[in-house]
């Protein structure tokens, strides 16, 4: 029969023995944790400022993390102005409108006056006026039945011409408004603060492996660290994809810490993915997850990102 050992991450080696086993690398995972990403913002990256030092207990209601805010600051400030600028414009507005609409409807009235006193000077009968006098009152009335019309659509117009304006403006401040409270919270969300209490975890960087610092840029969405809960802990482990086959589920493994070398725990194989994942820096190859089940009321204390190393008896291996 075979030895079969898997070292890391899913490296097989094997010798002749005889009685099979395997041995698997993972690390304590927590079912519900409280997890920082990178903010999205104008940029197509963001600095971290700074972070909680690893390792460090969080309270509830503690700044955990904060990203580079000056370019979104930059912009609330202007928008504060513009929205200054704008809304005093709207008052302008409001006083313009009112002073127009003013005229208006004081040349509509005059025109209103105009047209009844030329109205009554045309009634009177050519029979007691000359014919020149008789014919200049109708004509004045005539002229005075147009300046009333125009007058009436002169008012229209400037009740339409004020409302538009008014809208616009409105329009446009609403639009600041809304731009300025989008910024205030991307703004908010560049200070990320602890929802529970718990030890702060760095993430590692996606692309070279290694721990996430001070100072470093981020992309939108990335993983910067955790806080995990210390209930539902489980062992995450990572198979390479020819060797996830020996693997049974339920099955049960004997289960030691790195920290905790001398004490020996029994884990079972609770779950194993159904498809495999890239994992960009352990080369081109795929790995499948795989979760482990174990007792973590233990006279030690036994906290996520700790390693731990699940060793199988029994293993087949074609």
């Amino acid at each position: 029969m075979y030895k079969i050992i898997i070292l890391g991450f899913g490296l097989l080696l094997m010798s002749y023995t005889l009685q099979a086993s395997a041995i698997l690398s993972g690390q304590v995972k927590a079912a519900d944790n409280q997890t920082f990403y990178a903010p999205k913002t104008g940029n197509w990256k963001v600095q971290v400022q700074w972070i909680l030092p690893e390792g460090e207990v969080a309270q509830e209601g503690d700044l955990v993390m904060v990203f580079d805010s000056g370019t979104i600051q930059s912009e609330i400030e202007q928008l504060k102005a513009s929205l200054i600028s704008a809304e005093e414009e709207l008052y302008r507005i409001k006083s313009s409108n009112e002073q127009s609409l003013l005229e208006a409807r004081y040349g509509k009235k005059r025109t209103e006056l105009l047209l009844t006193k030329s109205r009554i000077d045309a009634s009177v009968s050519a029979d007691y006026l000359s014919q020149y006098d008789y014919k200049k009152n109708q004509l004045k009335f005539e002229k005075a039945v147009i300046a009333d019309v125009k007058a009436q659509a002169t008012l229209k117009q400037t009740k339409v011409a004020n409302r538009v304006a008014l809208t616009k403006q409105e329009i446009t401040i609403k639009k600041y408004q809304q731009r300025l409270e989008y910024n205030q919270n991307k703004f908010k969300k560049m200070s990320v603060y602890a929802q529970r209490k718990g030890p702060v975890l760095y993430a590692n960087h996606p692309w070279s492996g290694e721990k996430i610092f001070v100072g470093m840029t981020a992309q939108p969405a990335w993983k910067i660290a955790e806080i995990p809960s210390l209930n539902g802990l489980y062992i995450e482990a990572w198979v390479h994809e020819v060797d996830h086959k020996n693997l049974i589920l339920n099955s049960r493994a004997k289960l030691k810490f790195d920290a905790y070398p001398n004490t020996v725990l029994l884990a079972k194989l609770a779950d194993i993915s159904t498809q495999p994942e890239a994992q960009k820096e352990w080369g081109n190859d795929v790995y499948y997850r795989t979760i482990f089940e174990f007792n973590a009321n233990t006279h030690f204390k036994v906290l996520p990102g700790m390693s731990a190393q699940l060793e199988f008896e029994g293993v087949n291996h074609e």
